[in-house]
């Protein structure tokens, strides 16, 4: 993405308003300027100049594609904050796909992902209001809000016709966009034996991404490394230079993405010059790998410099150009489509993997429990649907609604007989935290990823 000052705004406004020179367009102009003087004056409720030429400017986006939009200077300046890698929000990515306000991928240890929040999801109301209608940034800057506040959401799950409400509090989103397992410093994030390999997690591709990331691999160097998986699992992307300078410090000499845009002498190929890759690689994705991601995912797969274990990537493969306003808002504009390495269009289509592995648990996403009330019959809300979630990993086959019903309260029951435990008619705080800990024994003990597991064995296997 690129940043460019253009005076757009004063341009639109004063054609909108047909305050303007005889144009071909005139006409089009007078009538749009009619139709605003028209609504002013006969509409039953007042509305002034501003609303109207919002609502004309959203309309043009709108005609376009999900990603290009117009931006307030409130909008614009969250989305600087966004790419600079602190802003105040729930942490989910979120694009509109099929008409729908749809989640790309939550940003991990944020609210959003605490709360469940999944690719897939689609978000349809925020503090009760619809937002069906809404423009892609409209809606974001209707759920991020100032720290500390709360927004209730309503959504519908991934794959799913449950609508469940939730209230997230919004809090200082900093983002770590690169995670690696290193002697040296941070925790490691997971546990590899095999000393010859190195994990790096990247969550998104922002301006530190790259310097972050150079850290990691020169030190995976001094430790003569030859093997590295990195895991982009729900990565949904981020800045263009970011993923093509990650890529220049891994992948083989030769284009790295292509971009083609309008206009032939418009196209452009950014590559890699480096003769000697440090590392085999081992790249993890799934339906939450997007955008820059699939940059990533692209050039490892078509130069073969590594394999790509997981599951199908998100799907979006067009480049967006961000253009900053006189008034201090901006645009984002889809300008070109971005190929891979070898000039595959992935847009709406994805990267399938080489290996392909499901994910071992499906209701891996667990909304945390948050243990504050008791659940009684036909109580709804997340901790409800935290329980349930829970129930349906040890086997009950219950339905995923957020509702206390019999069924649920039979199978907590079961849970509880199978451990020796007596029964109870409702659940009271005691017995939330017992769920839990039931959970812990039979369950999270004992799930390992089978997706990194798969992506070490075929590594070692081109080492």
């Amino acid at each position: 993405m690129k940043r460019k000052i253009l005076p757009i705004l004063l341009i639109i406004t004063i054609a909108i308003l047909g305050i303007t020179a005889a144009t071909p367009q005139s006409d089009t102009i007078n009538t749009i300027g009619s139709l605003m003087e028209i609504i002013k004056e006969d509409y039953y409720k007042d509305i002034d100049d501003e609303t109207l030429i919002r609502g004309a400017i959203d309309g043009m986006f709108k005609s376009l594609d999900p990603h290009s939009t117009y931006m307030d200077p409130k909008e614009f300046k969250e989305l600087n904050e966004f790419t600079s890698g602190e802003f105040s929000g729930i942490g989910v990515s979120i694009e509109r796909k099929d008409d729908r306000i749809t989640v790309v991928s939550p940003i991990e240890g944020t609210p959003a992902h605490e709360a469940g929040l999944n690719t897939g999801d689609i978000i349809i109301s925020v503090d009760d209001t619809d937002i069906k209608d809404y423009a892609l940034d409209k809606a974001a800057a209707l759920i991020r809000g100032e720290t500390g506040t709360k927004v209730k959401l309503g959504v519908i799950k991934a794959d799913t016709q449950n609508t469940i409400y939730i209230e997230l509090t919004r809090t200082i989103i900093e983002i770590e966009s690169v995670k690696y397992e290193t002697p040296y410093g941070r925790k490691a994030e997971v546990e590899i034996k095999d000393k010859s390999i190195g994990y790096i997690r990247l969550t998104e591709f922002n301006e530190h991404t790259y310097r972050d990331f150079k850290k990691s691999i020169d030190k995976y160097k001094e430790e003569n490394k030859t093997g590295l998986i990195i895991d982009i699992r729900n990565n949904p992307g981020g800045l263009l230079d970011s993923v093509v300078n990650v890529c220049k410090l891994i992948i083989p000499e030769g284009p790295i993405v292509h971009i083609d845009a309008k206009g032939t002498k418009n196209d452009e190929t950014y590559s890699s010059e480096l003769k000697k890759p440090p590392f085999k690689l081992a790249i993890l994705i799934n339906g939450g790998s997007a955008s820059a991601s699939e940059i990533l995912a692209g050039a490892v797969k078509d130069s073969k410099i590594g394999i790509t274990v997981g599951t199908k990537t998100y799907g979006k493969g067009t480049v967006q150009n961000i253009m900053q306003l006189t008034n201090g808002g901006g645009v984002k504009l889809t300008i070109a489509e971005y190929m891979t390495r070898n000039k595959i269009n992935i847009d709406g289509k994805g990267i399938e993997p080489d290996i392909k592995v499901e994910p071992m648990n499906p209701q891996n996403n667990l909304i945390t429990l948050n243990i504050d009330r008791d659940i009684k019959n036909d109580t709804i809300g997340l901790d409800v649907y935290s329980i349930q979630q829970r129930l349906i990993n040890l086997g009950s086959d219950i339905v995923l609604d957020g509702i206390m019903g019999k069924r649920t309260l039979k199978a907590v029951n079961e849970l509880l007989q199978e451990n020796n435990l007596p029964a109870v008619s409702y659940l009271n705080k005691d017995t939330q935290q017992k769920i839990i800990e039931l959970y812990n024994k039979n369950i999270v003990d004992k799930i390992k990823d089978n997706q990194l597991e798969a992506a070490i064995k075929e590594l070692q296997k081109i080492l």
